[in-house]
């Protein structure tokens, strides 16, 4: 397991370094380098053809963004009717409202009744606020998935 404290941050590469030093409350981290963690990383750095600190960083980048996150978004997608949840893939795909109703078949009033629907339940107001807060979800595969 490596761990981290403050008195160690000079074994972290730089940029991971930087990332920790600005997190507020300086608290102590484990992260366990298990016999799972360590092959994925070495792979990761060979299909990316990056070195290994770039990996660990975009590691915990992603670890910091999906911990800044609300649990509870999975329970929100869930909440939503089958409906809603195409129409939100699609908006997450980058589809216009006028796009969507075409492939579900809809009128553009639909959408946006879905629409208001979706903001309510995870308390946005705009698309673009869920295209961020999904922003790491894959839709594309979802969609193909629900499509067959």
């Amino acid at each position: 397991m490596f761990y981290y404290n403050r008195g160690a941050m000079f074994l972290l590469p730089t940029r991971l370094r930087q990332i920790l030093e600005n997190k507020k409350g300086k608290k102590t981290y484990a992260i366990p380098l298990d016999t799972e963690l360590i092959p994925a990383l070495r792979i990761t750095t060979q299909e990316q053809d990056h070195p290994e600190e770039d990996v660990l960083v975009d590691w915990v980048n992603s670890g910091v963004l999906h911990s800044g996150k609300d649990a509870s978004v999975e329970t929100e997608w869930e909440s939503l009717t089958e409906r809603e949840q195409e129409t939100l893939a699609l908006v997450c795909l980058g589809r216009r409202n006028y796009e969507i109703a075409g492939m579900l078949g809809i009128t553009h009033e639909t959408v946006k009744t879905h629409l208001q629907h979706i903001f309510r339940k995870f308390r946005m107001r705009s698309k673009k606020e869920l295209r961020l807060l999904l922003q790491n979800w894959d839709f594309a595969d979802w969609w193909m998935s629900h499509q067959i």
